[in-house]
């Protein structure tokens, strides 16, 4: 029987944890920066200007590093040969269970990309979040770890990407990313949104999203009658939220005549619309926050509402192959900095390549350890 693990909520524990992040211009974002103790690692992707291409074949005296406007000295380069430690998590909650074959030819597919030395571990995640394979570069394995996704309700994100942060790739040095197929949607779980994003920014992982656009399913289902089987019903951690977006919204007015124990069968249709909306608004948002600040992007994954069809396939397929591109193509430059200060403060980087008609690109910033 195919080994799992389970996972609860856990903090970070000890041992050195980096930071990597990746970011750049416009929404191009690729990977940067990694903290071991004192030493600052940065990834950077380089361009064409004009066309978007990635550029290989450059060395360190082509890069200039900046860390809040200082030159920094660089004490280690590598090229984009170096192994990639990849987090694939994957919702199963709400459609899933029409899509799941699509999300698995996809996944193959992926995997098809990554290169010998690559390794990749297998997450999924509803209400409860499980690690269906470790970091592994064995892709018979990762096959089988496909074949054991299952659908179900609710959704632990942000427990999924602790796990994936803590766990998987907590201990891991070299490149490392999580590639998220989701909506952005968290229902369940213990870790609010205001808690994982610091964590993602000092816990050495790219975040990529692969948004599943649900919404217009998961209304239909919150409108439905309580008496029908499949009617789907909002979380207290879900109104919580809601109720904390409305009160920033609406400052000095009265507020919902609701609460977090509101039964939802007690909600109007149209309460429960606004409710849903808003969920959605605040997810979207959340989400490309979470990928900026950790240097990823989201991508249009294309899933919900189709047939698992080719269309569908398509999509998701090649938004799998961009991210695998970016992820490959890589400098890795390490350095450091000459503010050794353990103050948890936020430090802008620039990285410049002096060689006309190429463009770095680069999270604008880090954040420092406290440790």
């Amino acid at each position: 029987m195919a080994q799992q693990r389970k996972r609860g909520l856990q903090g970070l524990t000890g041992g050195l944890i980096g930071l990597l992040i990746w970011g750049g211009a416009a929404w191009g974002q690729d990977p940067v920066v990694r903290i071991e103790t004192d030493l600052v690692s940065i990834d950077v992707r380089v361009v064409e200007t004009r066309s978007g291409r990635a550029r290989e074949g450059l060395t360190v005296e082509d890069f200039a590093v900046f860390e809040d406007g200082v030159r920094q000295q660089v004490v280690s380069f590598e090229g984009s040969e170096g192994a990639l430690h990849l987090a694939l998590l994957i919702d199963t909650s709400g459609s899933a269970r029409e899509e799941l074959a699509t999300m698995r030819r996809a996944a193959g597919q992926f995997f098809d990309l990554l290169r010998p030395q690559d390794r990749l571990a297998l997450v999924q995640f509803q209400r409860e979040v499980e690690l269906l394979r470790d970091l592994t570069s064995d892709r018979n394995r990762l096959e089988a770890g496909l074949q054991l996704l299952r659908s179900g309700s609710g959704t632990s994100f942000y427990d999924a990407l602790q796990l994936a942060t803590a766990e998987v790739l907590g201990s891991v040095r070299g490149r490392k990313a999580i590639l998220a197929l989701t909506d952005g949607v968290d229902s369940y779980g213990h870790l609010r949104y205001e808690e994982i994003l610091p964590e993602l920014e000092r816990g050495g992982v790219t975040v990529y999203a692969l948004e599943v656009e649900t919404e217009r399913f998961t209304e239909a289902g919150m409108r439905r009658d309580c008496r029908a089987p499949s009617h789907f019903e909002f979380s207290p951690k879900q109104l919580r939220k809601y109720l904390a977006e409305e009160k920033k919204g609406r400052a000095g007015e009265k507020g919902a005549s609701i609460s977090a124990e509101t039964p939802h069968c007690r909600l109007t249709d149209a309460e429960r619309v606004t409710i849903n909306r808003q969920l959605y608004q605040t997810a979207r948002r959340e989400l490309r926050e979470l990928t900026e600040r950790t240097g990823g992007r989201v991508l249009p994954a294309g899933l919900a509402g189709s047939t698992g069809g080719t269309a569908a396939l398509q999509e998701l397929t090649e938004a799998y192959a961009q991210i695998a591109e970016e992820l490959r193509t890589v400098y890795t430059l390490a350095y450091y900095p000459r503010n050794d200060r353990r103050d948890g403060a936020w430090r802008s980087l620039r990285v410049e390549v002096n060689r006309p008609g190429l463009t770095a690109r680069t999270r604008p910033g880090y954040r420092a350890t406290t440790r």
